[in-house]
C-alpha cells in the first residue's frame, strides 16, 4: 500500500491556507482543506496523474503537480519515492513557485 508523506513545508502551507481563508470564512477554509485531502487520496490511487514540473534545478527533479479538486487556484506539488507519495508543498497558483519549491525541498 502506498503511503502519503506530508513534508513539514506542506503542513505549514496547509495551516497558512486555512488561517488566511478562515479570517473571512472558517467554513470555506474547512472546505478547501477537505478538497486538498480528496486530491491527496486521488494521488494515492493514481500517483502519475499530475503534470511533470519543468525546472532547471536538479533538486526539483521528479516533482509533479496537480490542482486541488474544485479549487484550481491551489496546487499540490509532490513526488513519488520508494517510501510513498511525498507531498512537498501546497501553494496558491499566483505564488512564485520556483523559489518556494527549491527552498523547502531536501
Amino acid at each position: 500500500m502506498t503511503k502519503l508523506l506530508i513534508k513539514p513545508a506542506a503542513e505549514e502551507d496547509l495551516i497558512n491556507i486555512w488561517i488566511y481563508i478562515a479570517r473571512d470564512n472558517p467554513n470555506a477554509a474547512d472546505k478547501v482543506l477537505e478538497a486538498v485531502y480528496q486530491t491527496l487520496q486521488t494521488l494515492l490511487k493514481m500517483p502519475e496523474i499530475g503534470t511533470k514540473y519543468q525546472s532547471y534545478r536538479r533538486k526539483l527533479a521528479g516533482i509533479r503537480f496537480i490542482p486541488v479538486k474544485n479549487y484550481k487556484s491551489y496546487v499540490v506539488y509532490y513526488r513519488s519515492t520508494d517510501k510513498g507519495i511525498e507531498i512537498t508543498r501546497v501553494l496558491h497558483s499566483r505564488m512564485k513557485k520556483e523559489s518556494r519549491l527549491a527552498n523547502k525541498i531536501s
